[in-house]
């Protein structure tokens, strides 16, 4: 089987011309799978664009993590937004109790590198960048009954378990949301 692809960590200085192309990623897996991913249908372009742009700025510190997987580089090393296959974040808010732990968030993969491995590549760089940062204990939340449920099963993230009418579906409904945790080991 071919590699996913290359993972490249988002830089600011580098990846700011990319936001239209993470927005419009987010987009589509609202649109075409209805995620519950923050937004409602029908979506606004402007929000999507300032939510990237805001967790974008938390880039810049400790506070978050933003990993791309992309086809290809150019010969520079320059990432063109068409190339984007998926993205996940790892967001590590400050707290002196718990310091080790950090929170998985928006693992999107387009929909046509699906079952490709992408979103193993994507959770695997995600939990090396976890542990290089301390963070040894990874929690998550999905939609019950999705196909990022099954994936986060088999990644090995123990289920904690589901709330009922968690979240609000771009296609109408509460659904419930499954919770998990996985420990990391080095």
């Amino acid at each position: 089987m071919s590699t996913p692809g290359i993972i490249v960590p988002f830089d600011v200085s580098a990846h700011s011309h990319l936001v239209p192309y993470l927005a419009a990623l987010h987009a589509s897996c609202i649109t075409h799978d209805h995620t519950i991913a923050t937004f409602l249908l029908p979506l606004s372009h402007e929000k999507l664009l300032a939510w990237w742009k805001e967790r974008i700025g938390e880039t810049n510190g400790e506070k978050r993590v933003m990993l791309l997987l992309v086809s290809d580089l150019d010969p520079n090393g320059a990432i063109r937004g068409p190339e984007i296959k998926g993205v996940v974040m790892l967001w590590m808010p400050y707290s002196e109790t718990g310091s080790f732990r950090g929170f998985v968030e928006n693992l999107l993969v387009h929909k046509t590198h699906r079952g490709k491995g992408a979103a193993k590549a994507l959770m695997s760089a995600i939990e090396t960048e976890a542990l290089s940062r301390g963070r040894k204990l990874l929690l998550l939340d999905t939609e019950s009954g999705s196909q990022a449920e099954a994936v986060f099963k088999a990644l090995g993230y123990t289920e904690l378990g589901k709330v009922p009418g968690y979240g609000m579906s771009p296609a109408g409904g509460l659904k419930d949301g499954t919770f998990f945790y996985k420990t990391l080991q080095l």
